[in-house]
């Protein structure tokens, strides 16, 4: 059964002919294109299992991913090594958790990474190796975790803006960003791991400025010359106009 499927997806493709697919482990339907040149648009509603992609058999085949507005959480290595899904990736605000490794190595997504302010809880290795992600990325202001490792790699990223709802930020969480040169920070000091591999979220990132809200309230220390996250010879700016960004 094959029906026309008109809307925007994350690859840019905007009309399809689509054959309609059962999934097992989520009790509705995803929507998959029979096609051959461009390969599998795959559209999830409801819930995402652990190890959606793998179970599904979408890991090697799906070009596209469109997430459903029923979805509510994003389970573990829900995408793992989906290295084929490319474009943008467009998470619904109705979900309120991505979890462990839930993205990893997802090489293929590429632009910007918008987080809804929705989410409350961003899990290990959640974008580990998205190194295609760029620009500038934004936790909201529902955020309270950020796990280990959550960003580590994303080579493309180039800032990060963090709200003072973040009360944990995990080891590595944005270790070997190698472009990510500024952070907006309005979380205090004491919650940005600090030391070396393992341990430091800056820790080899390409961090040289921190714009801190509150800093000295925060224990943030201004000036040239300070350790963030394990990254040395940064410069800590006090962000006066929070949460508008300078």
């Amino acid at each position: 059964m094959s029906k026309l499927y008109t809307g925007l997806t994350t690859n840019g493709v905007t009309e399809l002919t689509l054959q309609e697919e059962g999934v097992g482990n989520i009790g509705t339907q995803t929507i998959v294109w029979d096609g051959a040149t461009n390969g599998v648009i795959d559209q999830v509603q409801g819930d995402i299992p652990f190890n959606y992609a793998s179970t599904e058999g979408i890991t090697s085949t799906a070009k596209g991913l469109v997430i459903g507005t029923s979805c509510t959480s994003i389970g573990s290595y829900a995408f793992l090594n989906c290295t084929n899904i490319t474009g943008s990736l467009v998470i619904p605000d109705s979900v309120t958790t991505i979890e462990d490794s839930a993205f990893y190595f997802c090489t293929g997504l590429t632009g910007s990474l918008v987080i809804p302010n929705s989410v409350t809880t961003i899990g290990v290795y959640a974008f580990g190796f998205c190194s295609g992600l760029t620009g500038s990325l934004v936790i909201p202001n529902s955020v309270t975790t950020i796990g280990g490792y959550a960003f580590s790699y994303c080579s493309g990223l180039n800032s990060v803006v963090i709200s003072d709802s973040v009360t944990t930020i995990g080891s590595f969480a944005f270790g070997s960003c190698s472009n990510l040169t500024t952070a907006y920070l309005a979380t205090p000091f004491a919650n940005i791991p600090t030391g070396g591999f393992g341990s430091g979220a800056f820790y080899f990132s390409g961090l040289t400025t921190v714009y801190a809200k509150d800093a000295v309230a925060n224990g943030w220390t201004l000036g040239a010359g300070q350790t963030v996250g394990g990254k040395t010879g940064v410069t800590v700016i006090d962000w006066t106009n929070y949460p508008n960004i300078p």
